[in-house]
């Protein structure tokens, strides 16, 4: 125990140095050594740089370089389950303090910035919050709002955004995602969840758009590619031109071309590969734990297997009416470094779940082309009389079965007609206003010769 006491008092020492920037060479060897034996240095480490992250796109702060090149790229990232605290409140005293010193640059830089509009937005649906430089929030965005800057942050499977910069340059959200967007003579865009996928146009020289996550940043001078965010790895695929990928944890960079993906982490090495053949079957593994599912993850028990139970969303009530409340969950499906699936015209779904209370039940999928463009929601929705309070139940559904969600109605024009022959990005279910306790056990893709 009190070798244990003396690692982290020392952690927490050099992690207080690290903040404000007085980490010498030696200090950083033995930062990197302790880090390299012991798999809860590495955890605090990790959680510790989350930290930081909320902390500088909430407060605006200047990157500390050192963040990001601390850890050796033969450093492991090792994980092991345990709960204790940070170790003291001198890193965090220490954060204060450079927080503090950079509170006058960040308002004098706020007051600098220009309110002139950067993008403008193209079309949406469902529930979206937008919060301004200013920190103006505002939950009912329109097309053909101007936005000078901000983030957007889908709060449901059933978000989509898009955005158009002013040079034509064109962002697009869906499902749950939060991304930051700012363009001060350069474009700079924060992935700090979920994903999204751009068309960006030809940009100055020498000003790429920056895109940044917890862990990797990707310069762009002109293409069609898409970024998948977790919480200690980032996926980029390229459908057109070249991207400039950097891991941050030891500044590996790579070039990243045209139908190749990379995935920057601890873990992995930092080689681009060409995109694998796609599929056109997939399964739910909820045993393996909550990854990017949406809902409340619950481990088996006993002869119960693992479920993800919805969680709620409640919208904001508009003019006279009543605040509502979705009750969703929705699992990704061609996303990160999985394998694209393609669904074909005589793809089936199959859902197993139970639910407390019976009620009408919307299946969903989300769908985009193969340039990463959204392509649109589709839905079905089955009435209460099919499910059985406190019974399991097991539904079926081809895909002609699915229709275009009535939300996205006035932007039809624009977006598929069916969903065959497109790739599946994710699946969802909720029930609307009621809390019913619906859980899902297991969803799958299906052809015919499969049952």
């Amino acid at each position: 125990m009190k070798e244990e006491k003396f690692w982290k008092d020392e952690l927490d020492t050099l992690l207080g140095k690290l903040v404000d920037d007085s980490l010498s060479a030696m200090d950083k060897t033995r930062l990197n050594n302790i880090l390299e034996a012991q798999p809860e240095a590495l955890e605090i480490y990790n959680e510790y740089l989350d930290l930081h992250g909320a902390l500088e796109e909430r407060l605006g702060i200047p990157d500390f370089n050192s963040l990001n090149n601390i850890i050796d790229p033969d450093t492991k990232n090792k994980k092991k389950s345990f709960s204790i605290p940070f170790g003291g409140w001198s890193w965090a005293a220490a954060a204060l303090l450079a927080i503090g010193l950079f509170i006058q640059l960040f308002v004098n830089h706020r007051e600098s910035e220009t309110t002139l509009p950067i993008a403008q937005v193209t079309k949406l649906s469902g529930p979206l919050l937008w919060t301004g430089n200013g920190g103006q929030v505002n939950q009912n965005l329109q097309a053909g709002t101007k936005l000078s800057g901000g983030t957007i942050e889908g709060m449901g499977p059933d978000a989509w955004f898009e955005l158009e910069f002013n040079d034509g340059s064109e962002v697009v959200i869906a499902g749950n995602s939060m991304l930051t967007i700012s363009d001060l003579g350069q474009k700079e865009l924060r992935l700090r969840e979920g994903s999204f996928s751009a068309n960006v146009m030809p940009q100055p020289k020498g000003k790429p758009m920056l895109v940044r996550t917890r862990s990797a940043l990707f310069e762009v001078m002109g293409t069609r590619f898409s970024v998948d965010a977790e919480l200690s790895s980032s996926t980029l695929t390229v459908s057109e031109g070249k991207v400039r990928a950097t891991r941050l944890s030891d500044g590996s960079t790579v070039e990243v071309a045209a139908k190749q993906r990379v995935v920057a982490a601890l873990d992995c090495e930092l080689i681009p590969e060409e995109m694998p053949d796609s599929v056109t079957l997939w399964q739910s593994h909820l045993e393996n734990g909550r990854k990017r599912n949406h809902g409340e993850w619950i481990s088996p028990n006993g002869a119960e297997p693992a479920q993800l139970k919805t969680v709620p969303y409640t919208l904001p009530a508009k003019d006279d009416q009543k605040q509502r409340t979705i009750h969703t969950l929705s699992m990704p499906v061609s996303q990160g470094d999985q394998p694209t699936v393609i669904l074909q015209s005589e793809t089936k779904i199959r859902v197993r779940g139970k639910i407390a209370t019976s009620h009408a039940i919307w299946f969903g999928i989300t769908v985009v082309r193969e340039n990463g463009d959204f392509a649109g929601r589709f839905q079905i929705r089955r009435p209460a009389m099919e499910f059985q309070s406190g019974e399991p139940f097991e539904v079926v559904f081809s895909l002609a079965d699915y229709k275009l969600d009535p939300s996205l109605a006035k932007w039809a024009e624009s977006l598929a007609k069916t969903p065959h022959g497109l790739i599946l990005k994710g699946v969802w279910c909720h029930t609307l206003w009621d809390p019913a306790g619906l859980q899902v056990s297991e969803i799958e893709l299906m052809t015919p010769t499969k049952r």
